[in-house]
């Protein structure tokens, strides 16, 4: 029995979309590149994934057209950089989605920061996954800003870092 099913013909708009974005390892990963994690080392230790984990999804990623392997240096060992296309940005209310669900139906440790989904246009938090309530503004990339969970350190505004 397979692990997965190929769910990329289906007529429903939900099952194909699980198919590009239902491992949750795809998810992570895509939360890693909206902060700024570009780097295969730095998403490696910031996931705690092995490295062909990693290797494979970025592949099954970029195969998607949610990422593109951009050169950044290298002669002998050429190295490249994980950048968001635009297929990938727009994944970013999936994402919020889910943050809001999981602060509201799990628990998380009592020592962590908790995440915070910012509109950088009004400044205030995120009741929404896509649109501010607030400034009645959509929560584009350009328009966002984590406070990352567990992590000291300022927001992360996501436009300065896709």
């Amino acid at each position: 029995m397979p692990l997965r099913s190929d769910w990329s013909d289906k007529p429903c708009p939900i099952a194909r979309s699980l198919d590009v974005l239902g491992d949750p390892w795809t998810l992570l990963v895509l939360r890693e590149l909206f902060a700024g994690n570009v780097r295969f080392e730095g998403l490696r230790t910031a996931l705690g994934s092995s490295d062909n984990v990693l290797a494979a999804r970025l592949a099954r990623m970029t195969e998607a057209g949610l990422v593109a392997r951009i050169p950044y240096g290298g002669t002998v060992r050429p190295r490249v950089e994980y950048r968001l296309t635009d297929a990938g940005r727009d994944a970013l209310p999936v994402l919020h989605a889910l943050a809001n669900w999981g602060a509201k139906h799990t628990t998380a440790p009592q020592w962590a920061r908790p995440m915070a989904i910012t509109c950088t246009e009004c400044g205030q938090p995120a009741q929404s996954a896509d649109w501010c309530t607030s400034c009645n503004q959509p929560l584009t990339v350009e328009r966002t800003e984590w406070t990352r969970p567990g992590a000291d350190g300022p927001p992360v505004h996501l436009a300065a870092v896709v």
